[in-house]
């Protein structure tokens, strides 16, 4: 079985990543490639996504509500 060490310790691919900070907010799966770092989260790209109609966000053209983020559209139409 493979393991990754972190601070002088063994762990496995899920508990390593999770240990550094490295699994997207949405699905808990580590993050190997791109990142999206938002709202204090780390997100696969594909996961950023509004909370409502689930289109992928991007950096920067999203409002937040609550811990959620929301296409603009979709922020107007709910909260505006």
């Amino acid at each position: 079985m493979n393991f990754f060490e972190h601070e002088g310790q063994p762990y496995c691919e899920l508990h390593y990543h999770e240990s550094r900070g490295s699994l997207c907010a949405k699905c808990q799966q580590p993050i190997l490639r791109d990142c999206v770092n938002a709202m204090g989260k780390k997100f696969h790209p594909e996961h950023f996504a509004c909370a409502f109609c689930m289109e992928q966000l991007k950096l920067g053209n999203f409002k937040e509500h609550r811990g959620n983020a929301y296409c603009s559209p979709c922020h107007d139409k709910l909260f505006g």
